[in-house]
């Protein structure tokens, strides 16, 4: 029994020896207990991902679109000339070229990236000299609704595209965009409230430029209209807007408007929202630099209140000169009559007190141009008769009545001529 117990011990030994020995001829046992390997990749040292690969990091900064996305006009006039070069050879190949970019653009079922560089092919044109050109100013007519519509686009690259677009037609053009820029301005205020920062910034930017360089008196309404919106951001927009337009603008654009801009600028400074009341302020100053008439009525049609805040706002950003000058010479007035009186005016003659301080006004007066004193809570005439009246009282009890104690003219003299005319002087003055 022994014998045969380990003979099989030695069989099995031998059975495993010779396994390990020649790993490609494994035993059906051997197979059915296996466990599957887990599967790599062929080369080990490939095995690392590579950049870009899916599931691995991306390489590359990420896209405005998806991130915080705000512009501003330098972002803008690094885009004006950061399009392909092309070259334009004749005006038919220019209309022609045109009339793609009208299909491409009036379709808003083309894809999106087509839209964009359709935007970005009009830059290249303008950037290629097309201005000079005839023909362009007319198929620029025609592409009115085209840019209109790219403004309203869902994606914000392509309304990003339309707005630097607009932007660099106006800077380009000038006045002779005045037809494109009246009908685009309302399109991208609606821009303004976005949510989306990229085209709410991309918005504001447009507007700016089209303010800047396009001087067309149409224009004024579309601002002042959004004064008084609904919503408060397109307000402080419109007065930020209404702000620059008065500092860029020349007088002679704006004279027709000037009664429009000085009811918008009363509602602005009483507006609801704190914000816009400040931004409507600041249109104060560049109103009276253009109207000072206009703006001097403005301010003396407004409550004490307003006025006061106007005032305090002015003297802070050093502009004080843009204050009516009555209201310059109360502010100035005012802070010299809350100072108290000094003791040698309570003591001294009454007529040198009238003397002094007819003095002190004529030599106000002579001066031109300079600040007078307001003395409208002090009557210097009453208060000249009431000392009179109390000096004279004291010299008729005393005895020591004279005639060069009065002031001439005054109540206490008319009195005592009186008493003296109706002889009852001879007791007080017999010896």
């Amino acid at each position: 029994m022994r014998r045969l117990i380990c003979k099989r011990i030695c069989d099995y030994k031998s059975f495993d020896d010779e396994e390990s020995v020649d790993g490609n001829r494994p035993s059906s046992a051997a197979s059915a207990f296996k466990v599957p390997a887990p599967k790599t990749s062929g080369n080990p040292v490939n095995s690392a991902r590579k950049p870009g690969s899916a599931g691995g990091p991306k390489v590359g900064g990420a896209s405005k679109e998806g991130g915080a996305g705000a512009v501003d006009e330098d972002d803008f006039i690094k885009a004006f000339t950061d399009v392909p070069s092309i070259q334009i050879y004749s005006s038919r190949e220019l209309e022609e070229t045109l009339n793609k970019i009208r299909e491409i653009l009036s379709d808003d079922k083309h894809d999106w990236d087509q839209r964009a560089n359709a935007l970005k092919k009009i830059r290249s044109l303008l950037v290629a000299g097309a201005a000079q050109y005839d023909c362009f100013f007319q198929h620029l007519r025609l592409l009115d609704g085209a840019l209109k519509l790219s403004a309203k686009d869902l994606r914000s690259q392509v309304v990003r595209e339309a707005c630097i677009t607009v932007a660099h037609l106006s800077t380009v053009l000038g006045n002779k965009f005045d037809h494109g820029a009246e009908a685009i301005v309302p399109t991208l205020f609606n821009l303004v409230p976005n949510s989306a920062k990229v085209m709410a910034t991309s918005g504001c930017a447009a507007i700016r430029f089209i303010i800047r360089h396009t001087h067309v008196p149409r224009l004024i309404p579309l601002i002042t209209s959004n004064c008084t919106s609904k919503s408060v951001p397109v307000r402080r927009r419109s007065f930020e807007f209404l702000d620059l337009l008065l500092q860029e603008w020349q007088t002679h654009s704006l004279e027709r408007h000037a009664a429009v801009l000085v009811e918008t600028i009363k509602k602005g400074i009483h507006d609801a929202d704190a914000e816009a009341r400040v931004e409507a302020r600041k249109t104060y100053m560049g109103l009276r630099n253009h109207f000072p008439g206009e703006a001097e009525t403005l301010y003396n049609s407004l409550e004490p209140s307003y006025q006061k805040s106007l005032q305090t706002y002015l003297k802070s950003s050093g502009s004080v000169a843009s204050l009516p000058q009555s209201d310059r010479s109360s502010s100035s007035s005012q802070e010299s009559l809350n100072r108290p009186f000094s003791s040698k005016w309570s003591t001294a003659n009454p007529s040198t007190v009238a003397g002094r301080v007819s003095a002190g006004s004529s030599k106000a007066s002579s001066l031109p141009g300079s600040l007078q004193r307001s003395r409208s809570d002090i009557d210097v005439n009453a208060a000249a008769g009431a000392k009179a009246h109390h000096a004279a009282g004291q010299s008729v009890r005393s005895g020591r009545l004279g005639a060069g104690a009065l002031n001439p003219g005054s109540y206490a003299s008319l009195e005592f001529k009186a008493f003296w005319e109706s002889g009852r002087t001879t007791k007080l003055f017999s010896v």
